[in-house]
């Protein structure tokens, strides 16, 4: 590895598994678990949680730390030494300690994924151990650690950096090949229903296949092994139901879901198409696709007025529509079926790409002409002339229907060539470039800085990295490069600035960010808990911001 610059940073939160890259993985039977530095080791999510403690509170560290692997030289509170280990299975963890270090495992031994037991022997050279797992008996785990325990660990720990090691990186090397071992880490192998690899937003705590994200992930898996890019798609279209519609999330077990998720699959496939030229794989999505257009228009426009909305649960406060991906955002917060600019923007665009796929498969097609009609719609009624930007809006004419609380989504019509170029220069140059609402350290903010809704609450205020790159695909479309570049220099910037500037233990790829890049990922609230008091803090090894910063750094 001489003149690679590999991820180091021993991160809270910081999420260790066995790749679906390199064999069989178990969806509710697997060793996953997150970092802790204080004190070291690393927490089992086994139902209930187990840990594996190797000292005291981390005071330095340097070395390898991959999630399947990590060959680092640590310094705690109390001890100092060497922790190496790598995943041999999805059931078995192999590693050794030297130095002052120890390891002891803290916590039931029968736990909800199975069963979990640690064997470990000391010599003179330090102590050799071994964490397994089984779903079956407490025996078939006793055997895997003995089994684990003559694995060759130098082989394993240079077969589980190989792929990391072997990519050719782009923007900061680190960050790069950290973000291509989160998007390994998060890939699953073909499982239950699922019948080929597929991904997760992170394998703790959501471990579900979503459909959004993994459109997101495919973009950044086509930078890194387009046959897994395109499974990435291909798994999410495979479980479609009969009637079009296709969830929210999935898993390889059967799931109970009313809902689907922001449609951008089409974008993704072309995307990836793009990339790879294999029009088997753009014919496999053609078809499901446009049934899940159809689903859309039969399911998704309540009000009969041509566009679209979400569906929207009233009464769910920290969550009123998970369907749109902006789970607690204030566009939200009142209870009014509204037309959503967001979903309409995004069929419009859907609807272009089956266009352009129709086109190379030879199939004869009206999407565009759909796609035109459904932009004339976005723009007779979710266009505010007066403020110069699009909203979500309900279906009556009063003006109290307009939801006119600025957004990111706001913005996104610019992805399907919705506004005129007199539209978009306005949406520019008065709101997105405006310091007072959207362009600070780490743009763009979920809501405005002068909303009065405005807070640091995951879909209230914080930057998502997804919805920048839409932005940032909008931008470069109309022919706004300079603010392109910008957009994404600050966003890559902000991605680095948490991952390598912070260090360990805070370093990370996170869920979402503070736009004036004050606050830490770990201290903004998520559905009104903070740092895992009242829920789910933000999440650490988080697949699309690791994705659209693989895509951001190859765009030059």
């Amino acid at each position: 590895m001489a003149n690679i610059i590999m991820p180091d940073i021993w991160g809270d939160g910081k999420l260790f598994t066995f790749s679906g890259l390199d064999g069989e993985t178990s969806w509710a039977h697997t060793l996953v678990g997150s970092g802790t530095s204080e004190p070291l080791g690393i927490t089992f999510h086994l139902r209930p949680d187990v840990q594996l403690l190797f000292g005291g509170k981390l005071q330095d560290q340097s070395g390898l730390v991959l999630g399947d692997a990590a060959d680092v030289a640590v310094s705690t509170s109390d001890a100092s030494g060497a922790l190496r280990f790598a995943f041999a299975d999805c059931w078995t963890l192999v590693g050794e300690v030297s130095g002052a270090l120890e390891v002891r495992l803290e916590g039931e031994s029968d736990t909800e994924a199975g069963f979990v037991t640690l064997t470990a022997e000391t010599t003179d050279g330090g102590t050799r151990w071994c964490l397994a797992l089984s779903a079956d008996s407490a025996e078939e785990a006793r055997q895997r650690a003995a089994e684990g325990m003559t694995a060759d660990l130098n082989a394993l720990i240079e077969q589980r950096s190989a792929f990391v090691a072997g990519l050719e990186s782009a923007g900061d090397e680190r960050t790069y090949r950290k973000c291509a071992e989160v998007l390994k880490l998060n890939a699953r192998a073909a499982e239950g229903r699922i019948g080929r690899r597929w991904t997760t937003p992170d394998v703790w705590p959501h471990r579900h296949m979503w459909l959004w994200d993994s459109a997101f992930h495919a973009l950044g898996w086509r930078e890194l092994d387009g046959e897994m890019a395109q499974d990435t798609i291909l798994a999410v279209i495979e479980l479609q139901e009969a009637d079009g519609k296709i969830h929210l999330c999935d898993a390889p077990e059967p799931q109970n879901q009313r809902h689907t998720q922001p449609p951008i699959l089409a974008w993704s496939a072309w995307r990836v198409f793009e990339t790879t030229g294999d029009e088997n794989f753009l014919r496999a999505c053609y078809a499901p696709l446009g049934r899940f257009m159809e689903w859309l228009f039969a399911n998704r426009d309540v009000n009969g007025n041509g566009l679209l909305e979400w569906l929207k649960e009233f009464g769910q406060e920290r969550c009123r529509c998970g369907e749109s991906g902006w789970d607690n955002s204030p566009r939200f917060d009142r209870e009014i079926i509204d037309d959503h600019v967001d979903m309409n923007a995004m069929v419009v665009r859907e609807m272009q790409f089956l266009a352009q796929m129709a086109e190379v498969l030879g199939e004869q097609s009206d999407w565009q002409q759909r796609a035109d009609d459904l932009a004339g719609l976005v723009n007779e009624r979710l266009w505010h002339d007066e403020i110069g930007l699009y909203f979500d809006r309900g279906p009556g004419e009063d003006p109290s229907e307009w939801m006119t609380m600025k957004s990111g989504a706001c913005f996104l019509p610019m992805i399907a060539g919705i506004p005129s170029e007199a539209q978009a220069r306005r949406m520019v140059d008065e709101h997105l470039t405006s310091e007072d609402e959207f362009w600070g350290a780490s743009p763009v903010p979920t809501v405005a800085f002068d909303e009065p809704q405005y807070d640091d609450d995951m879909w209230r205020g914080p930057t998502w990295m997804n919805i920048n790159f839409l932005i940032w695909e909008g931008l470069k479309s109309y022919g706004f490069d300079d603010v392109a570049d910008e957009l994404r220099r600050r966003s890559m910037e902000t991605i680095e600035h948490w991952y390598v500037g912070t260090g360990a233990p805070l370093g990370g790829i996170f869920e979402y960010y503070d736009p004036v890049r004050e606050t830490h990922p770990f201290w903004l609230h998520r559905k009104g808990g903070q740092c895992g008091v009242g829920g789910i803090s933000v999440i650490r090894d988080y697949g699309w911001t690791a994705a659209t910063y693989l895509a951001w750094a190859k765009a030059d």
